[in-house]
């Protein structure tokens, strides 16, 4: 952690974020370590991926205050999650971009900051998206055409119109408006701060307007009481008449309690979840506890038979797993290894 000489507090306007209030994020330089390698070490070799590389864009929690978010754990209890760390030396990273795209032998897809910040949230502020996209685009800077990968809680497409959509993709994070209000961060007061669902789906429908290969982040599916329901109106009522290339879908899964993450969150005044599981968490392949083998078998199934009723064959996006067993994605029947980082 840096010292406090080495971090500027800045409060960014709700007009170019885009939420409700206005945020304050710490300003830093990061000086190295601009890409990191996604590796995998989970025991189960289909858990998850290794296809994908990340932009290090911030560091912390992003600044929507979900309060399970493991990013929170990327700063422990030094620095406030609600104030995001966000780098401001955005030539070094655009820089550092350009290397690796001449480079073989790297992942084939970059992740604009999917496991450390939001890929849109401060679009308006670093900007980041509108300069690189143009660059994966390019066949000459792009020899190995890798593709861009963004990822989303928030709505902010607008920045990029007119932009080329070549190579790049773009994930919107939703879920149910029920299951968003659940699990999404909130304000003190309890305004919550991540834009509403249906604005997100517009805003899907909209990016792929422009061009972009859009798909969605199903992630988490908590099975609150009556959730069959919930996810079945979103699906019959909100969700089918846009059309995403995949959609992930992810259970919910907590850290494992020697990581302190609640302890942490609670410590920041973060709005604990009002859901405990009715079912024992387990140790899963990874660093997680997740819900039991056969209980999120059954979920994906039903979550499966949603989106094949919903959508024709001939227009059904694919689907997978995040962070799964292959017992799991086996039994789904959504056995593909394909994730959204890929």
């Amino acid at each position: 952690m840096k010292g406090k000489g080495d971090l500027r507090l800045e409060r960014i306007p709700a007009n170019i974020l885009c939420t409700p209030r206005d945020l304050e994020v710490y300003r830093s330089i990061r000086k190295s370590g601009f890409i990191s390698n996604w590796k995998n070490t989970a025991e189960d070799s289909s858990y998850c991926s290794e296809y994908w590389a990340d932009l290090k864009i911030g560091q912390g929690a992003c600044g929507f205050r979900c309060a399970e978010c493991f990013l929170i754990l990327t700063h422990r209890v030094k620095a406030d999650p609600s104030r995001h760390e966000l780098y401001e030396n955005v030539d070094d990273f655009y820089h550092a971009v350009k290397q690796w795209m001449k480079k073989p032998g790297q992942r084939q897809t970059l992740g604009l900051g999917i496991d450390c910040s939001d890929s849109l949230l401060y679009e308006g502020v670093t900007g980041h998206a509108r300069r690189l996209i143009p660059l994966f685009a390019d066949e000459k800077a792009n020899p190995y055409n890798r593709k861009l990968v963004l990822l989303t809680k928030s709505a902010n497409v607008h920045y990029l119109e007119g932009l080329p959509a070549r190579n790049v993709v773009v994930i919107f994070s939703l879920n149910p408006e029920p299951i968003a209000d659940l699990f999404e961060g909130h304000y003190p007061d309890g305004l919550r701060i991540t834009p509403p669902i249906q604005d997100r789906l517009k805003a899907s429908e909209k990016a792929q307007g422009m061009g972009f290969e859009i798909r969605w982040r199903i992630d988490p599916v908590i099975p609150v009481q009556g959730w069959q329901s919930i996810y079945e109106d979103f699906f019959l009522n909100e969700a089918g008449r846009f059309r995403p290339s995949r959609i992930t879908f992810g259970i919910y899964r907590q850290m494992a309690p020697g990581l302190k993450l609640k302890t942490f969150s609670q410590k920041w005044g973060l709005q604990p979840m009002p859901w405990k599981p009715e079912y024992k968490m387990l140790r899963d392949k990874g660093t997680h506890q997740q819900l039991p083998t056969e209980i999120r078998i059954g979920i994906y199934r039903f979550l499966r038979e949603m989106v094949e009723m919903v959508w024709p064959e001939d227009g059904r996006p694919g689907l997978a797993l995040c962070k799964e067993t292959i017992q799991v994605r086996n039994e789904s029947g959504i056995s593909g290894t394909k994730c959204n980082c890929e």
